[in-house]
C-alpha cells in the first residue's frame, strides 16, 4: 500500500495559513535561535576569570530582555541581568541571583562561576540557515512557535488532502442503523488535518458504482464503509471492478478487520473498511491512516509504539494477528477493554491498540505487548 501511494503536490503558503499541513521541503532558519548570546537566568553577568571563588564586583549596568548592552565588562565588573537579556561584551558566565547578595552598586558572589554557566549561546538551538524542521513534519502550534522564532514566515507544504467517505448499506441509508462509522472516520480524518466529504448509498450495484465514481471526483482518496466481505450484499469489490479499479488486497489475516480492501482507481487509493465498528476502526488504524498520511506528505505515518505489560490474561488462538482496544493503567500497564468486532464502546474507552502477533495464543498477565498509543 505504501509503495503504491505518492505524496500530493506542493505549494508555498504564509505560516499563518499552513496549520495542519506537512512540510514538503525542510524549513531553514532565517535567523538563529537564540539570535544573540543571552542569559538563561536572572542574576549577574560576569567574567569567569574574576569569579574563582567568593568575590565582590562592581555593577556597571542593568540589562532586561530587549535591552542592548552599552558597556564592555572589565576586570572586577559585573552587570545585573535578567532572563533573555543579551550578555555584555566581556561576559562569559551568569551567576544566578540566589547565589548573590546586592551591596548597593556592588554585588557579592558567594560561589565560583563555571565558564558558560547559565548562558545560552547564539544559535545553540537553531543556527541561522540551519534546519528548523525536516520535510514531512506536521505544522502544529509548537512547530508554528519554532518557525516564527527563526523567521520562517513562508513555508513549502503539501496540498491539503481531500478524502471522500462513502457509507454503504440500506440499513444506513434508511436510518435503521446509525452511521457511527462515518462519524468516527470524519473525526479521525479531520484530526489528521484532512478535508472530508461524506455520503451514503444503499445496496444497489448501479447506485453504488455511481456513488463511488462521484465521490472520487474532486478528491484524492476514497474510503468505503461496509460491503467488503463475501455476503450477498457486499457489493463494493464488484462495483470497483466494474469501474476499472485495480484491487491489490482483499482480505487480510487479521482480527478484527479481515475483509479489508485496498484498490487503486484512476490513480487514487481506495480503502474498503469493514462495517463492524471495531473492525472498521482497527482497519483504519492499521492500513488507512498510514496510507493517507503518506499521501498527505507526512514523514511519520505510524502511531507511537511502546512495549507495555498486560494488566490481565488475554486468551486467543494463533494464526492471525490480533488487535485489542486497551486502556492505560496509572502504573503503566495496559488493560484490554473489549474484543468483539461489533463493539462501539470499547474503542470509545481505549487509549491504545494492542497488537498480538499471529503466532501467539494465550498471553499471560504481565507479558509485555506491542502497544500503539492513540494519543487520547
Amino acid at each position: 500500500m505504501i509503495e503504491a501511494v505518492r505524496s500530493l503536490e506542493t505549494e508555498r503558503l504564509p505560516l499563518g495559513e499552513a496549520a495542519g499541513r506537512f512540510l514538503s521541503l525542510p524549513a531553514l532558519a532565517r535567523r538563529a535561535a537564540p539570535p544573540f548570546t543571552c542569559s538563561a537566568m536572572d542574576g549577574y553577568a560576569v567574567r569567569h576569570a574574576d569569579v574563582r571563588g567568593p568575590v565582590e564586583l562592581t555593577v556597571r549596568e542593568v540589562l532586561f530582555a530587549g535591552d542592548l548592552p552599552t558597556t564592555q565588562l572589565g576586570p572586577g565588573e559585573a552587570a545585573r541581568i535578567f532572563t533573555g537579556a543579551p550578555l555584555p561584551a566581556g561576559a562569559d558566565s551568569v551567576v544566578r541571583e540566589e547565589s548573590t547578595e546586592s551591596r548597593g552598586d556592588r554585588v557579592f558572589l558567594r560561589h565560583e562561576a563555571r565558564l558558560g554557566e547559565n548562558v545560552r549561546a547564539a544559535g545553540e538551538d537553531v543556527a541561522s540557515g540551519g534546519e528548523a524542521l525536516p520535510a514531512g513534519a506536521r505544522i502544529g502550534p509548537r512547530q508554528v512557535a519554532l518557525l516564527e522564532a527563526v523567521g520562517c514566515l513562508d513555508v513549502d507544504v503539501h496540498r491539503r488532502l481531500k478524502v471522500a467517505v462513502v457509507s454503504t448499506g440500506d440499513e444506513v441509508v434508511k436510518g435503521r442503523t446509525p452511521d457511527s462509522n462515518g462519524a468516527a472516520l470524519a473525526g479521525l480524518l479531520a484530526d489528521c488535518g484532512f478535508e472530508v466529504r461524506r455520503t451514503a448509498v444503499g445496496d444497489d450495484a448501479a447506485a453504488l458504482r455511481d456513488a463511488l465514481s462521484d465521490a472520487l471526483a474532486g478528491t484524492d482518496a476514497l474510503i468505503t464503509l461496509g460491503g467488503v466481505s463475501v455476503g450477498e450484499k457486499d457489493l463494493v469489490a464488484g462495483a470497483l471492478g466494474a469501474l476499472g479499479a485495480e484491487i491489490h488486497v482483499h482480505g487480510v489475516p487479521m482480527k478484527p478487520g479481515k475483509p479489508f480492501l485496498f484498490a487503486v482507481l484512476g490513480g487514487k487509493p481506495v480503502l474498503g473498511l469493514p462495517g463492524s465498528p471495531s473492525a472498521c476502526l482497527v482497519a483504519f488504524e492499521v492500513f488507512a491512516r498510514p496510507a493517507l498520511l503518506r499521501l498527505a506528505g507526512a514523514a511519520r505515518i505510524d502511531r507511537p509504539r511502546a512495549w507495555l505489560p498486560l494488566a490481565e490474561r488475554c486468551e486467543g488462538r494463533p494464526g492471525r494477528v490480533r488487535f485489542l482496544w486497551a486502556a492505560l493503567e496509572p502504573d503503566g500497564r495496559v488493560r484490554p477493554v473489549g474484543r468483539d468486532a461489533a463493539q462501539v464502546r470499547g474503542p470509545a474507552l481505549a487509549q491504545a491498540l494492542v497488537r498480538i502477533a499471529e503466532g501467539a495464543g494465550d498471553v499471560p498477565e504481565g507479558e509485555r505487548v506491542e502497544t500503539w498509543l492513540l494519543g487520547e
